[in-house]
């Protein structure tokens, strides 16, 4: 083989290696003054938030682990507005205890101004009282079931009242299948009862088998007492009426 034969192929070589190496510096060029600073000037922070199980109804737990890859300048965390009190388990962890169900909201502000914003809904914990179904009045006899599916009734706390007596206790109790009676002598019959962490429920019963709440039950006596007056107030008009009429 000629020596102008091999110093061609030698050329040619270079000539192949210069130009990989200037596609990679052209590379390395975008990349370190196009790529990074656009990532670094647009990059969001971002975050995971987790609700933890309620093990008694009344508290549970959460965590938020921020996943930024640049320094968070602003967080705040709130539940239905009001400030959650964060405690630092971990470089980018954070954990707290809360006390009522409700939407927890973070809000993040990265070093580069981004902001993100997520939340998550906190329904694990019993804030809700036992609910009265089935009510039954038969013979003078109240009947109907308690039911609540989360820390349960607490059938000790029974009780009922009317317009004369301030406390009924129960005829019976089933605690199997959560089935109450009692005597019902007046009009309307309020029934009190608490679950276990004592959410109260007050639900007022009527003639009719009707569950009205308070507020309910008073906005009816109400009326009722309007259209009393009302009919005696016509019954005295017209018995006026009549006397003239005699006279």
């Amino acid at each position: 083989m000629s020596p102008y034969t091999n110093n061609s192929r030698q050329n040619r070589g270079r000539g192949g290696s210069n130009r990989h190496d200037s596609g990679r510096s052209d590379f390395m060029t975008v990349l370190l003054f196009y790529v990074l600073p656009f990532i670094v000037v647009t990059a969001a922070p971002k975050g995971d938030l987790t609700i933890g199980e309620a093990t008694n109804f009344t508290t549970t737990t959460m965590e938020l682990k921020i996943k930024s890859l640049l320094p968070i300048k602003e967080m705040t965390v709130t539940l239905d507005g009001n400030a959650v009190e964060l405690t630092k388990t971990a470089s980018k962890t954070y954990t707290a205890t809360l006390g009522s169900n409700g939407t927890v909201k973070v809000s993040l502000t990265a070093f580069n101004g981004m902001k993100n914003i997520f939340s998550e809904q906190v329904n694990v914990l019993d804030d809700t009282p036992p609910s009265i179904k089935d009510s039954i009045i038969e013979d003078g006899v109240l009947s109907f079931r308690l039911e609540d599916t989360q820390s349960g009734v607490n059938y000790d706390t029974i009780y009922a009242y009317d317009d004369d007596t301030p406390e009924i206790l129960p005829l019976s109790i089933d605690r199997s299948t959560g089935l109450i009676t009692f005597d019902m002598q007046k009009e309307n019959l309020t029934i009190c009862v608490k679950d276990l962490i004592g959410n109260e429920a007050r639900v007022t019963i009527t003639p009719q088998g009707e569950n009205l709440d308070p507020e309910e039950a008073a906005a009816q006596a109400s009326q009722e007492a309007a259209q009393a007056s009302d009919a005696t107030a016509g019954d005295s008009a017209e018995n006026d009426a009549n006397l003239e009429t005699a006279e």
